[in-house]
């Protein structure tokens, strides 16, 4: 994870993230998520932001990790809901209208991935915490260019919005008023060439990166299973790391998906 980290900051990153779906966080208990925000604040220069996504199954670990977070001086929260089952959209608006004022004094930012978890907030929802909180000034998105831009227009300009899925329609949601994208590190080294591409204006370069790497993008985000399975072990072949474990519940790697792997990783080269 240390090499990770460093891969991350030479690769002239505008930011890292940790302990996202990707970070397989369902799967990590208390202290292995502190240990993680740890390893980051040791290993990464202030002048780099750092964002924590605080997830867990319990509301008291959720404290805990916020606590943790801000005694190591991370500079944003991404917060993800509580669910089950069971769980409404006023739920999710419930619990992040509660559990917000404990993130006072560090930017807020909430995970509201509808189309992948099945339930999450409104334009609605998202105006109402931002008119309460000062802090809550990030919305970190996993849906369509399309639907981003038609949720953009009802944001104030100060609530600035991330959207993911991969990269997928990465030069899209630049063109659409996004901020960036929080990527796994697998490609992230081929996002930030085409985000500087666009901050250019070279959009033909951009577009032109984007369509050689799209292939890739679409075999590993088929879903946040295969994401976890296949686009860790680009990432591993690309790093050079000959061994992948994986923790249960996992979606098992076959030969063909394997294979697949590393003409990926063979395609976007060692890094």
């Amino acid at each position: 994870m240390e090499e990770q980290i460093s891969l991350i900051f030479e690769k002239k990153s505008n930011g890292i993230a940790a302990l996202g779906l990707a970070t397989e966080v369902n799967k990590l208990t208390l202290e292995e998520k502190t240990k993680i925000i740890e390893i980051i604040t040791k290993n990464i220069p202030n002048s780099l932001p750092k964002a924590i996504t605080i997830q867990a199954k319990k509301y008291e670990d959720y404290c805990k990790l916020i606590d943790v977070s801000k005694s190591n001086n991370v500079d944003w929260l991404i917060l993800q809901p509580m669910i089950n089952k069971n769980t409404t959209d006023q739920d999710c608006y419930n619990f992040f209208k509660n559990i917000m004022p404990l993130t006072k004094g560090t930017l807020t930012g909430i995970q509201n991935a509808k189309e992948y978890i099945g339930v999450g907030l409104s334009s609605n929802h998202i105006l109402n915490l931002y008119k309460k909180f000062n802090n809550f000034r990030a919305i970190k998105g996993e849906a369509s260019s399309v639907h981003m831009q038609q949720e953009i227009i009802n944001y104030p300009k100060d609530l600035i919005v991330f959207n993911g899925r991969g990269g997928q329609e990465i030069v899209d949601n630049f063109k659409i008023g996004c901020k960036g994208i929080v990527p796994c590190l697998d490609g992230a080294d081929k996002f930030i060439k085409i985000y500087n591409y666009f901050k250019q204006n070279k959009l033909d370069l951009a577009e032109r990166e984007y369509k050689n790497i799209l292939p890739n993008i679409v075999f590993i985000m088929q879903s946040i299973d295969s994401l976890v399975c296949y686009g860790k072990r680009v990432c591993a072949f690309r790093m050079g790391v000959k061994n992948v474990y994986d923790r249960k519940p996992f979606l098992s790697p076959t030969d063909y998906g394997i294979k697949k792997s590393k003409k990926i990783a063979n395609s976007l080269g060692l890094f």
